[in-house]
């Protein structure tokens, strides 16, 4: 269903174009000036003249935006993540939303990290790829959007977008999303399988929460649906490349 979200120009004295970009196969019809940032959307662009839903930016928005930020940023970035905002508001009414997390996949196999900023998912993440080499693809580095479809309610697919964090790590792929790895420092390392009770507060602070109620409530039943569907472990870790060998014997045994 095609919807339109805001319809106030901004950058009146700047070039605007329009463009569509395809992300977790929808298509996102943008008229902004977002050319600063080509080379995080290069991969997305579309021909495809479907459009899911036209995206555009005003002035309250930017200033909210702003509002939440910790740290001083151009127009153009304040732009740039209004437009994610936007799109992560958008998505859970249509069976997705956005997981904060390192995601790859492994012969086939989708696998999450998730963690509090800081932990280590993404040098977790790399210990793995020294690891398996060409059998592991990173799909995103840090905001992967799950999604779900109707003829296959059991089966998440992760899918890669331009916000993949500051190593920009990830593709424009999608992956069944089957494990997902709550990562915990510690001196020694081990993986244990989770029960779905102990991840609920676990993944509901890797989620973005749209402040929208009804979005708010689709989000909730799409988290319960992908800790039911998926299944989940507990890794402890140290930054050795051990780590990664004892988490992938454990998972793939």
């Amino acid at each position: 269903m095609h919807m339109t979200i805001l319809i106030n120009l901004i950058w009146v004295n700047n070039y605007m174009m329009n463009f569509i970009m395809k992300i977790a196969d929808f298509n996102f019809k943008i008229s902004n000036n977002l050319l600063n940032f080509k080379t995080r959307f290069n991969m997305y662009f579309t021909n495809d003249k479907k459009i899911d839903c036209e995206l555009l930016v005003t002035h309250n928005d930017l200033h909210n935006e702003i509002s939440l930020s910790e740290f001083k940023s151009s127009d153009k970035y304040i732009e740039f993540v209004c437009i994610s905002r936007k799109i992560a508001d958008w998505l859970p009414l249509h069976n997705a939303f956005v997981l904060h997390s390192a995601t790859f996949e492994v012969d086939g196999t989708g696998v999450a990290f998730a963690a509090h900023s800081g932990t280590g998912k993404t040098t977790h993440m790399r210990l793995w790829q020294e690891l398996l080499g060409k059998r592991m693809t990173v799909v995103n580095g840090d905001k992967p959007i799950v999604r779900f479809f109707e003829d296959e309610p059991e089966c998440p697919y992760a899918y890669g977008t331009p916000w993949n964090g500051k190593e920009r790590l990830g593709c424009n792929m999608r992956t069944p999303l089957k494990h997902i790895c709550f990562i915990e420092r510690s001196e020694t390392n081990s993986c244990e399988p989770m029960d779905k009770k102990d991840a609920v507060d676990l993944m509901f602070n890797q989620v973005y929460m749209p402040t929208d109620p009804q979005a708010a409530l689709c989000t909730m039943q799409l988290i319960d649906r992908l800790l039911s569907c998926c299944k989940l472990w507990k890794i402890r870790c140290n930054m050795e490349p051990n780590a990664a060998e004892v988490a992938y014997n454990t998972i793939w045994e």
